[in-house]
């Protein structure tokens, strides 16, 4: 069932890679997006890079560099397509974990080259920058975007209880000390203003670190008009789910759920015919053990399917098993041609399928 292609490795020039994000761009073509440069995840010298495909997926381009090295690190965790423009969300920041700054790169009258860079969110005083993940466009037109932040605990600094290579994942002891929030985020129809709601949080002031680490999350729209925010939380081994009866403005305190999760993105797709569809990696993670890779448990990479609003999974598929590591899954759903568009990461590589569902 899975044919799988792999679109890019790691070479000379593109020395490490992470969060590959994959669009039909305006102009028909697909577009992977993957920060990469630099050692590692935050470094001051990472580059935003991409590889394209003008025939469907079946060939791809050397890589090429969207927003370069300016003495600091640039990332992105986010990709949105709104009829003739596509927005990509990045972070500037001039060290590894601080003073981020958000952008967003449009494309231009081509519908294919990024040209119009922007700050954005520049008064919402997140020192560490706004984490955008992939918006949902809902059925009413409006696009709404997960957020994720963090706010300075009361707790005294230094507070994280254990080693600090438990907190690798989150930023280290610097991040553990933070509060950590996520909530949405919706545009105005020029993605340049922002309005935010939700301040979601769940405080552990007896816990290893002064609040549950919630961030990269994701949006389902469910058939009866509700919205379900699925959420990476780390130290917990499983998602966190919270719930908004009127699209999107306020929600449920967040809880956890029984979908295991060993701290790593989920991507949610929302289909036409009201199904959702959740990859991820449904394992758990022994933050004790502190030897090897701490990405190591992020595998198998399954495929879920719900047809009820989330009440359960009616369809469980192994796309990668365990042990082979496959992380940060992204994509997106032709409606025309039935088809999931899936990229994934294990490092080093970046895979590709497309496939009829």
């Amino acid at each position: 069932m899975w044919e799988i292609a792999t679109i890019f490795q790691v070479n000379e020039t593109f020395t490490w890679l992470r969060e590959p994000l994959l669009r039909r761009l305006p102009d028909g073509s697909l577009c992977c997006i993957f920060f990469t440069g630099g050692r590692s995840d935050g470094s001051v010298g990472n580059t935003v890079a991409a590889v394209r495909s003008d025939d469907d997926g079946e060939t791809w381009s050397d890589a090429e560099v969207i927003v370069g090295n300016s003495g600091g690190s640039a990332w992105a965790p986010s990709l949105v397509v709104q009829g003739q423009q596509a927005h990509l969300f990045w972070f500037s920041a001039k060290s590894r974990r601080y003073h981020k700054e958000n952008h967003v790169l449009s494309t231009g009258p081509d519908g294919r080259t990024f040209t119009t860079d922007r700050l954005i969110m520049a008064d919402w005083n997140a020192e560490r920058g706004v984490d955008i993940r992939h918006g949902a466009q809902l059925k009413d037109g409006r696009f709404l975007l997960p957020i994720a932040w963090q706010e300075p605990a009361e707790r005294p600094a230094n507070a994280i209880r254990g080693p600090e290579k438990r907190f690798a994942n989150i930023g280290g002891k610097d991040s553990a000390n933070s509060m950590f929030y996520v909530g949405v985020a919706e545009p105005d129809p020029q993605f340049t203003h922002f309005q935010r709601f939700g301040r979601l949080c769940r405080p552990t002031p007896d816990g290893d670190m002064p609040s549950v680490p919630l961030f990269e999350n994701a949006i389902a729209e469910l058939p009866d008009g509700r919205l379900a925010m699925l959420v990476r939380g780390d130290l917990t081994n499983r998602l966190w789910r919270a719930d908004s009866a009127d699209g999107g403005r306020t929600w449920t305190t967040p809880v956890k759920t029984r979908i295991p999760n060993p701290g790593s993105k989920p991507r949610i797709l929302n289909l036409s015919d009201g199904r959702v569809v959740l990859f991820h990696n449904p394992s758990e993670k022994d933050y004790n053990d502190l030897g090897g890779s701490i990405h190591r448990h992020r595998t198998p990479l399954e495929m879920w399917i719900s047809a009820d609003g989330m009440e359960s999974w009616s369809r469980k598929d192994t796309i990668i098993p365990a042990p082979q590591l496959a992380q940060y899954p992204d994509g997106f759903y032709d409606e025309t041609q039935r088809c999931v568009y899936l990229v994934w990461e294990d490092d080093r590589t970046i895979s590709f399928s497309r496939f009829a569902l």
